[in-house]
């Protein structure tokens, strides 16, 4: 009797802690499920770099099917004195591209092209870089010195630099609380002006071309003249001896 009490004392422990154990699990698992690692932002309109998703929601959710279909926004970065993507993305509600923390340093501007102005000024052209930018650096260097440099207001897509010579290099630099762009090739170029001598010498001589045959018609001319007029001398001294 005493060994059937003790076997039947150890299996209503083994129950008791079955239970337990399944009790616990249970709850950590509802909790779980309460509390789920990824919530959707409901209002938020614009794609992230630095945005950390550790989980995703299953499709079915009903909170995906709230979220209305939204199109990317009308935003040219290429393109001056326009609105920020996110005004226009208030306002219109689109999608901007993602842009980077206003406190890590941006990526590089791409330096669109370069226009030579009349003298040796040269208009700078660029697209901005995705990321927040507070304004704009650029800058000439010649023989390893900056020899001219303009800070530029963020809406700012061009720039006119005066005295830069054949050879200079010319960069852009993205600024915002995080520091400074790094330099690159599409964000720096060298300068290389177009060879207008060469066309106005061309321009010069064709009309130099042209004014001489015109005096050498002339000049024909009135020598053929002379001579008439020196035949027709002659005839009439003739007649009149006859």
């Amino acid at each position: 009797l005493c060994i059937q009490e003790l076997l039947f004392l150890s299996l209503e422990e083994l129950i008791n802690f079955l239970d337990l154990s399944f009790v616990s699990s249970s709850s950590s698992s509802s909790q779980n499920a309460t509390h789920p690692l990824f919530h959707p932002s409901g209002g938020s309109d614009y794609y992230s770099e630095y945005e950390d998703i550790t989980a995703e929601p299953p499709r079915s959710s009903s909170t995906y099917s709230e979220l209305p279909d939204l199109n990317p926004c009308d935003y040219d970065m290429c393109v001056e004195q326009q609105h920020t993507c996110l005004e226009i993305a208030e306002t219109t509600r689109c999608l901007c591209p993602g842009l980077s923390n206003g406190f890590i340093p941006p990526s590089p501007p791409r330096l669109l092209n370069l226009t030579q102005q009349d003298g040796k000024g040269v208009v700078v052209h660029w697209c901005a870089p995705t990321s927040i930018v507070t304004h704009y650096n650029v800058f000439v260097r010649g023989n390893g010195k900056v020899k001219e440099k303009k800070e530029v207001e963020k809406r700012k897509r061009a720039a006119v630099l005066e005295d830069v010579e054949a050879g200079m290099h010319i960069c852009v630099e993205a600024v915002n609380k995080g520091g400074v762009s790094a330099e690159d090739d599409q964000s720096c170029a060298t300068f290389e002006p177009q060879n207008t001598d060469s066309g106005l010498v061309l321009k010069l001589g064709i009309i130099g071309g042209v004014v001489g045959l015109i005096l050498l018609l002339i000049l024909a001319l009135l020598l053929w003249r002379h001579k008439s007029r020196q035949k027709f001398t002659m005839r009439t001294k003739t007649e009149r001896v006859l």
